[in-house]
């Protein structure tokens, strides 16, 4: 078994340090742990290259206006460095600049993954959130190498780490995340202002999710900040954006997939409540 880990970073001189020493306290460590800095103007680059275990990896890539564009094309070359290093990976432990793992985050999801062979994402639990049944955090995932070989690489868009797990389930793949698994986030990215609500209501509709899937999932939002108006914003993005009907991106088997999978588990989710 050989894993590798993969952090990008821009500008995150006051938390990569201790993002760096998680990664490479890991029991076992990884065969490589490849830091992207992706054209930082502080010094994260300096920080990152005085590190042993680290191999650091300058991207000087144009500033795309959508956001996780940039993210998701550093990612991408930090996956094929990786594999230029370590060209039999089985896993890849993928750690947000602002993430700290315990030494046994690693091991102790390797073991999870050992007893289900069909889990092909899956994450622990970061301390101040939770994650839903079915998902991954996205602060410190692991992938299996075939799972992702199935997404093929992250597709530069928003929520780019949304779509791969879709991607991932719809090869057949089951997503995880374990709750007695817990790691540190330095900072929190919980929406708060309204434009990063609209961007869920937008991205949610080039994802494939259907309209009367957001418009449950923002009653379950309702309280979060600002409550109401957050969540309602977030529907009401989606909605706009599909009388738009914009072109979605994707194919129409993906799509014809998300459909099916936003239903089957809202009935999933309605069963096991009304079990309660």
């Amino acid at each position: 078994m050989k894993y590798v880990a993969l952090t990008s970073c821009r500008n995150e001189e006051n938390f990569i340090r201790e993002t760096m020493k998680g990664v490479l306290s890991q029991a076992p460590p990884p065969d490589a742990y490849i830091v992207v800095d992706d054209g930082s103007t502080d010094r994260t680059a300096e920080i990152v290259a005085k590190e042993r275990g680290a191999a650091l990896l300058s991207l000087n890539y144009s500033r795309h206006p959508v956001r996780g564009v940039n993210l998701a094309w550093a990612l991408n070359a930090g996956v094929r460095h990786a594999t230029e290093l370590v060209p039999d990976w089985d896993f890849l432990l993928k750690v947000d600049a602002d993430s700290v793992l315990p030494a046994d985050y690693f091991g102790r999801l390797l073991v999870n993954l050992g007893r289900d062979r069909s889990l092909g994402i899956v994450s622990g639990m970061p301390q101040d959130e939770k994650v839903w049944r079915g998902r991954a955090s996205d602060g410190a995932k692991v992938y299996r190498r075939r799972c992702l070989d199935d997404i093929g690489s992250f597709r530069p868009c928003n929520a780019f780490d949304t779509l791969a797990l879709l991607q991932a389930k719809g090869h057949g793949w089951r997503v995880e995340a374990f709750p007695d698994v817990i790691y540190a986030q330095l900072r929190t990215w919980r929406r708060g202002r309204m434009s990063r609500w609209m961007l869920s209501g937008r991205s949610r509709y080039y994802l494939g999710f259907p309209i009367w899937h957001t418009f449950l999932i923002s009653i379950v939002y309702a309280a979060q900040r600002p409550p109401v108006m957050g969540s309602l914003s977030m529907f009401l993005a989606h909605l706009m954006t599909a009388l738009g009907s914009p072109e979605r991106p994707l194919s129409e088997e993906y799509y014809s997939f998300v459909s099916r999978y936003a239903l089957r588990e809202t009935l999933e989710r309605f069963r096991e409540r009304r079990l309660r």
